[in-house]
């Protein structure tokens, strides 16, 4: 998704309904297309169109303004309470999740790349960072999920320097793990272990630095390395 922010023109494009090209649509070569929702997620879908996305809240519809950009990787999350996905546009990129519990923009949130929720559901968490101010979060974030909505516990920034920030998973209810590859790892040989980050969920929120293995449970690294 780093390639967001290198797209060029490669060809000219039609105007579309009047109106010339945006920059994504020069840049993409084409113009932007209607959302491709699947068919098992169109019950949460009121109307996807080049424009826009309308969700159906559980409290009324969610309106999103997909304009300048392109949504793909359309997902559910939480039985169905969570509708996501990923977008491109010109010089940016990100991820949204919408909250059906919530109404209005509140429910729409900037969480970078597809959130990984606890085991019980009761928090979500993602981590992303561009390198280049691209991304839609930039930071890892943590949120607590209620009855009444999703609310953001965590934002964080000032990770230590690394690349391809990921979160591992819940190795507890009470416990996030994130990591990241040292700077330069892709040409270290042999491979560079990566930074492991623990996120301790409780009255106070806050990283705990550096840990081995990650919450101090073993199960924590993800499957991949």
């Amino acid at each position: 998704m780093a390639l967001a922010g290198a797209l060029l023109a490669v060809s000219p494009v039609p105007a579309q309904d009047g109106a010339g090209p945006s920059e994504l649509e020069e840049a993409l070569g084409r113009p932007r297309r209607t959302p491709a929702i699947p068919p098992e997620l169109r019950p949460l879908v009121r109307e996807a169109t080049r424009d826009r996305i309308v969700v159906r809240g559980l409290r009324g519809d969610i309106a999103i303004d997909i304009s300048d950009f392109e949504p793909e990787n359309f997902g559910q999350f939480g039985d169905g309470r969570f509708f996501g996905f990923s977008f491109l546009g010109y010089e940016y990129y990100g991820y949204l999740l919408v909250d059906r519990a919530m109404t209005g923009d509140e429910a729409v949130i900037e969480t970078g790349e597809a959130p990984v929720f606890s085991r019980d559901g009761r928090y979500f968490a993602a981590v992303q960072f561009s390198g280049a101010g691209w991304g839609n979060l930039e930071a890892f974030g943590l949120w607590q999920v209620t009855t009444e909505g999703s609310r953001q516990r965590l934002f964080d920034a000032a990770l230590p320097a690394g690349e391809d920030w990921r979160v591992d998973g819940w190795p507890r209810e009470d416990c996030v793990a994130l990591s990241a590859a040292p700077l330069g790892a892709a040409e270290a040989d042999p491979p560079a272990e990566r930074l492991r980050i623990s996120v301790e969920v409780g009255e106070r929120i806050a990283l705990d630095g550096v840990t081995s293995p990650p919450c101090g449970a073993m199960d924590a690294t993800r499957a991949d390395g």
